[in-house]
């Protein structure tokens, strides 16, 4: 088999895919909390009123933004062990083989 025809997964970049997609859902989640602390320092009502659509529409696309993160960290996660099983199954595979054959 050529050098071109082999699929080649790097299962570290998968890991840390993962571990970094789990940490921006932690992080997105966590920015509701912060919402309150804020509220008192912006004084003029005015200016409070524009900041708080601006974070109204900031919540509406956060909330879309962590259903982003959270299907593509299903999806990483799912290709990962995917890519393990048919490791571990080829590598199976191919020791019954030579355990048959006597080969390499």
């Amino acid at each position: 088999m050529g050098e071109h025809e082999r699929l080649v997964v790097d299962y570290i970049l998968l890991e840390s895919s993962t571990k970094n997609l789990k940490d921006i859902k932690k992080a997105l989640e966590g920015m509701e909390k912060h919402r309150t602390d804020i509220q008192d320092i912006w004084g003029h009502s005015s200016i409070e009123d524009k900041m708080s659509d601006f974070v109204s529409n900031w919540d509406n696309y956060r909330r879309e933004l962590l259903e982003n993160v959270v299907d593509l960290g299903n999806q990483v996660q799912t290709s990962l062990k995917t890519f393990e099983k048919l490791d571990l199954d080829l590598t199976n595979a191919g020791k019954k083989k030579r355990g048959k054959g006597g080969g390499k």
